[in-house]
């Protein structure tokens, strides 16, 4: 048992189920608009995620020679540079758009890391900015970026469904924001922080109540049924999320909530 607590904690503590939940929405866009997805393409959609949110979370302790000296911490960081190297060499062959997207997309990870020449602040830092920067991310690798890798010209309806994933990712954030709200600095200005919890939670569900509106409108997808129980499934959260969660709540349970969606879409279509 202590194992496999010892497994858990590790794979949500290194953002091996954000890779799984980024690559679920890339594989959900794929079988929305009948995608065949080489497994390279289904490495990247892992990968990328996992190495940027590491990065992320742990780029400031790679100074610390305390960690540089550690056997763990020259297996991690020789395991994320032979995985940078392969994607390194793997995103030359894409398509140029796709290319640019990537490195859009790189760019803003780079951004919300660390500030802009001549400012003290990054993107993560701007008022009111984070939650957008990350849902414009998770859209671009998620919707774009599987598109373009199979020549599909971006037009009206792939605009509108990237719209309406950016949608569903600000709602799937809300939970984390309100779990956030004791630490977040107050210049961050997150929608609990601006309009407090329960108006934040109502926003949510408008949220999510035109994420359906848009897919009933476009029919986007074959299975509206499993899209109405995932939005009621993260309307849930939504109502029960407060400042104090249990540990997993957001990072595993709310964080999940797509890797569901693909399973019920894999099930039942």
């Amino acid at each position: 048992m202590r194992v496999f607590t010892r497994f858990f904690e590790s794979y949500i503590k290194y953002n091996f189920h954000v890779g799984l939940t980024v690559w679920a929405l890339a594989q959900i866009t794929a079988l929305d608009f009948g995608l065949n997805l080489h497994l390279i393409h289904h490495l990247i959609f892992f990968m990328a995620p996992f190495l940027g949110y590491n990065f992320i979370k742990y780029h400031l302790l790679f100074w610390k020679a305390s960690l540089i000296k550690s056997f763990r911490f020259k297996f991690l960081l020789g395991f994320f540079l032979l995985w940078i190297l392969i994607l390194g060499g793997v995103i030359f062959f894409f398509p140029l758009t796709s290319q640019l997207l990537f490195f859009f997309t790189l760019l803003l990870g780079l951004l919300y890391s660390f500030p802009l020449p001549g400012f003290k602040i990054n993107f993560r830092g701007f008022k009111g900015l984070k939650i957008h920067l990350v849902a414009l991310s998770w859209v671009l690798m998620t919707v774009f970026l599987p598109l373009t890798l199979e020549g599909v010209s971006l037009r009206e309806l792939s605009f509108m469904y990237g719209f309406q994933r950016y949608l569903f990712v600000i709602a799937a954030t809300l939970p984390f924001e309100i779990r956030d709200l004791k630490l977040d600095h107050p210049n961050l200005s997150t929608w609990p922080q601006r309009w407090g919890v329960k108006n934040t939670k109502i926003l949510g569900f408008v949220l999510l109540i035109f994420f359906l509106f848009l897919e009933a409108l476009f029919n986007f997808s074959n299975s509206f049924e499993i899209t109405i129980m995932i939005a009621i499934i993260l309307m849930v959260f939504i109502l029960i999320s407060k400042k104090e969660q249990p540990k997993y709540f957001s990072s595993f349970w709310v964080e999940g909530i797509p890797i569901l969606w693909l399973l019920l879409k894999k099930i039942f279509l």
